[in-house]
């Protein structure tokens, strides 16, 4: 998790100094648009769910105390996936400007061609995150986390400084750079080092009918084939919001990315952190354990979410004013992007939980459901984005993208406790709705104080947004711990005890 928070810090400071650099344009919205093919085809291969379907194959092995053949069919994945990955990417390289017109229709030729530029560019990073992927995997599954966590850290580092040492001279283009060297560094050369250190045995081979190979494609295809709201979701945004006015998908992405901090912490790091787990007690059997282990999980995601949601939509504009003071981005800019924060919080808990809820599935070897499921769904919400992007422009594109994960996770909560003849769902629901309760009261009490103080400070500027912030907060965390104890929400006070206990560990670990 702390490297995970890292991580999304730097991904904020990444996205910062694009502001700094250039603002918000044409230009950024052409370079963020540049990710989706390569993103796609990290999707295609199943790159981007590796951990969920090569560690239940390993750790199956590693069960029944055949871990040679473990590696073995490690070798085999590392093999075949790496010369379909070249393949994918030369494909890519050859038939970008085609590609572009599906990916941004709604561009003038002018960005039309950045796009292709900066997709031709970015592409061979893909080959590093799918093999990459292959290496951490095997490293998660040996409890092994510190070496994988600092992968997206590299890649975040070498971004930034592309951007800064770059983009005076190329523009975009030095970020693109960034993007290129993060992979080959983080994603691929540093997890080569990782996988030596666990013991990782690696034979290149094209054993693709052994039994344990076999099994990784069976539970790669229905990923590799589906196309779940988590996945598609900045797709489909980047494809709608070519259409708008210059500058739109930027703002959204500025605002998902501020969402994403809290998430990539706490939902992604718990996720990422209790796969292994997972999977662990599967193969072994233990379902009463495995139960225990997710629904914990999940009363741990709501008690801290969904008051971060709360806290964060009540002040969403002295954040955005917070973090991207000091750039080129215009007020106009702060607060379309602030505007955008608000619908994007509103779907934190269903971005937090489907991590856990997804991994729930995978770690009983079925992805067949999660795809059926995501899949069905991201078509039923086409209409809702058309529909509300119609009506609200690109806050409509914010709103479509929450409704549509949360409705995700919904179905894939009562499904998985189906799977898992979880005795516990009701007493999860009366506490999620209790949690919303309370944080909606916080938030609504937060929201109003907020505007109490406004006039008393210079909110516009660093320090009176800073001020604003830790005043309206405090008071917010006063107020949750009175409603968690009137409503007798213990699992409030627990997690906010955790907090402080680590607060005074690492306050004691600080040199004076």
């Amino acid at each position: 998790m702390a490297g995970i928070l890292l991580s999304r810090v730097l991904g904020f400071v990444r996205e910062w100094v694009v502001a700094h650099q250039v603002g918000s344009n044409a230009m950024t919205d052409a370079y963020y648009a540049a990710f989706t093919l390569p993103d796609f085809l990290n999707y295609l291969v199943a790159g981007a769910s590796l951990s969920v379907t090569f560690i239940p194959v390993f750790t199956k092995y590693a069960a029944e105390g055949r871990e040679d053949e473990g590696w073995h069919v490690f070798s085999t994945v590392m093999t075949f996936m790496g010369f379909l990955l070249v393949a994918f990417v030369l494909a890519g390289e050859l038939f970008a400007p085609q590609l572009a017109q599906l990916i941004a229709p709604g561009f003038p030729p002018a960005e039309k061609q950045r796009v292709i530029f900066l997709t031709r560019l970015m592409l061979p990073a893909q080959f590093c995150f799918y093999e990459g992927s292959i290496l951490s995997a095997v490293q998660y599954a040996k409890g092994r986390f510190l070496i994988p966590s600092l992968a997206p850290v590299v890649y975040n580092v070498m971004i930034i400084l592309g951007g800064v040492l770059l983009a005076s001279r190329i523009g975009m283009t030095g970020f693109a750079v960034g993007v290129l060297v993060g992979a080959l560094a983080g994603n691929l050369l540093l997890q080569v080092y990782g996988a030596v250190t666990v013991g990782a045995r690696f034979r290149p081979n094209f054993n693709l009918l052994h039994p344990g190979f076999r099994l990784f494609i069976r539970l790669s295809v229905p990923i590799m084939l589906a196309l779940s709201l988590a996945f598609t979701d900045d797709w489909i945004i980047r494809w709608f919001g070519s259409y708008l006015q210059p500058a739109s998908i930027t703002w959204l992405n500025y605002a998902k990315t501020l969402m994403r901090v809290p998430l990539g912490v706490v939902g992604q790091g718990v996720g990422v952190a209790s796969f292994p787990f997972l999977a662990r007690l599967y193969s072994e059997g233990k379902f009463d354990e495995l139960n225990r282990l997710l629904n914990s999980t999940l009363k741990g995601l709501v008690a801290i979410l969904l008051p971060i949601t709360a806290l964060t939509v009540a002040q969403s504009a002295p954040v955005v004013y917070l973090v991207f003071s000091h750039t080129r981005l215009r007020p106009s800019d702060l607060n379309a992007t602030a505007a955008a924060l608000v619908f994007f919080m509103l779907g934190l808990f269903g971005w937090g939980s489907q991590y856990i809820l997804a991994r729930g599935f995978y770690a009983t070897r079925n992805t067949l459901i999660p795809a059926i499921v995501g899949t069905v769904l991201t078509f039923a919400n086409l209409p809702v984005y058309w529909l509300l992007v119609r009506r609200a422009g690109y806050l409509g594109l914010a709103m479509a993208s929450s409704i549509g994960i949360t409705v995700y996770t919904v179905i894939l909560f009562f499904l998985l406790g189906r799977r898992t003849h979880n005795r516990e769902e009701g007493s999860l629901v009366v506490f999620f709705l209790k949690v919303c309760a309370a944080s909606a009261l916080v938030g609504a009490a937060c929201y109003k104080l907020r505007l109490a103080l406004e006039p008393h400070l210079a909110w516009h500027a660093l320090p009176g947004a800073l001020s604003l912030l830790v005043v309206v907060t405090a008071v917010g965390i006063l107020l949750l711990v009175a409603l968690g104890k009137l409503l007798g929400i213990r699992e409030l006070d627990e997690q906010l005890e955790r907090l402080w206990l680590l607060a005074r560990w690492t306050r004691s670990k600080t040199p004076a």
